[in-house]
Parts: structure tokens; C-alpha cells; sequence
């Protein structure tokens, strides 16, 4: 995993591990679980059609989860 991917996959992502979109604040996506909150909210900045692999990273860690299984999710959606 060496490239971003379209915001609109990564929502889906999102999506499929429980998350949902909690509020907008200028053009960033706050998700979470509502359910089972997260330590830190998930951010996306929702201007940019792609989503850099930097913020996936760090969005990986905030949910506890490997690359390779972020990308056997991908395959999925």
C-alpha cells in the first residue's frame, strides 16, 4: 500500500468498520462509533478527492488494525 485511494472507497471503509459520519466542520468529516466510541475520532478532509496514505496510517492506528487487513477489507468493498 503505497498510493492514496478515492475518498469515496475510504467512506465506504469507514462504513464497514462500524463508523459513521458524526458532523462536518468546514470541509472535515468527523466519523466515529457511536456506539463504541474511538479514543480520537476519525478525520477526513473532504476537499481532496483522494484520501493520502498518511492519514490512513494514522487512521489504522487510531482503529487497531493492520495494513494487510485494511487491504483485505478493500478487496471486499
Amino acid at each position: 500500500m503505497a498510493k492514496s485511494i478515492p475518498l469515496s472507497k475510504y467512506r465506504k471503509f469507514l462504513k464497514a468498520m462500524g463508523l459513521k459520519h458524526i458532523r462536518t466542520k468546514s470541509s472535515h468529516e468527523i466519523w466515529d462509533n457511536p456506539d463504541n466510541p474511538l479514543l480520537r475520532p476519525i478525520t477526513v478532509d473532504s476537499k481532496f478527492s483522494d484520501v493520502p496514505i498518511t492519514h490512513i496510517h494514522t487512521s489504522l492506528k487510531t482503529l487497531g488494525i493492520s495494513k494487510s487487513e485494511f487491504e483485505e477489507k478493500l478487496k471486499d468493498l
